[in-house]
């Protein structure tokens, strides 16, 4: 199963499951849109996360201001509530940007990671899919194994059950689109 993440959208799912009779990538997450934006993805254990930080996230909306709380608050948050369904886990992590994306995003959300702990890869393109394999991220530029399921997905609308943690990173937060025909 593949879960799109859309905008502004933090999503953290069990990445096995244990009634697939498929090896592999059982459960993985996915994001494409990344023009200017950033994706976080994170692994702690059999746990994923991901996050499309929309591009909207400047030095102007990093902290809380009267509009109300910051990026840096929702991300913290975010990552706590994750890092709390498996509390013994080393998380590790990817930074997947843009070209042009403007160098201050991921290099402020790098080093918000690197302050929590880890010490993410990073990588460059307009898509980027997680999944877990025995507790380790896997990571890949393109948004399904097989190029053929690049519409096989679902939305945050409609997999309740299969997430774990869910955050609206901002009031721009919004589900994928839909596969064509759903």
């Amino acid at each position: 199963m593949l879960i799109r993440v859309g905008l502004d959208q933090w999503i953290a799912v069990k990445g096995t499951n244990p009634d697939s009779k498929s090896p592999g990538h059982l459960v993985g997450l996915n994001t494409a849109g990344l023009s200017g934006c950033v994706a976080i993805g994170l692994a702690l254990d059999d746990v994923i996360a991901l996050a499309h930080v929309y591009s909207n996230c400047t030095a102007a909306t990093w902290l809380a201001n009267g509009a109300g709380p910051g990026y840096l608050d929702t991300l913290t948050e975010a990552l706590n509530t994750t890092r709390s369904l498996r509390p013994q886990a080393r998380p590790s992590g990817v930074l997947v940007f843009s070209e042009g994306t403007p160098r201050w995003l991921p290099r402020e959300l790098g080093e918000w990671l690197y302050g929590h702990g880890i010490d993410p890869e990073e990588g460059e393109s307009a898509a980027c899919r997680i999944w877990t394999d025995n507790g380790r991220l896997g990571w890949s530029k393109t948004l399904a194994e097989d190029p053929a399921d690049n519409n096989n997905y679902t939305t945050s609308a409609n997999a309740a059950a299969a997430i774990l943690a869910y955050k609206a990173l901002s009031p721009d937060a919004a589900p994928a689109s839909p596969p064509q025909g759903d």
